[in-house]
């Protein structure tokens, strides 16, 4: 059995598939900048953002966040394309079970 799909369509059912997996496409993020707290909600869940700083940000000092040492008041910036690139490249280095 065959069945014909337009492009658009196909499209549509594979974006809508894509969706509902959490993929989200690579022109979203490029160029997007986020916070320590939304990073760990994304990228390190169930951990929070004072185990992302003390685990990965301050061990790893990876170049992909700005502001690393904010002091009072300030707050650092995670440029998120390649922060996302580089957790999946990293991520057997990361401690998990650290507390």
């Amino acid at each position: 059995m065959e069945i014909a799909v337009d492009e658009k369509s196909f499209e549509k059912i594979v974006d809508g598939i894509m969706a509902k997996r959490g993929y989200v496409p690579e022109e979203q993020i490029v160029g997007k900048t986020i916070n320590v707290q939304e990073f760990a909600k994304k990228y390190c869940k169930p951990h929070g953002q004072a185990w992302v700083k003390r685990n990965i940000l301050y061990v790893f000092k990876p170049d992909w966040v700005s502001n690393i040492h904010p002091g009072r008041g300030g707050k650092m910036t995670i440029f998120e394309y390649p922060a996302a690139i580089w957790m999946n490249e990293h991520r057997k280095e990361i401690d998990w079970d650290a507390k």
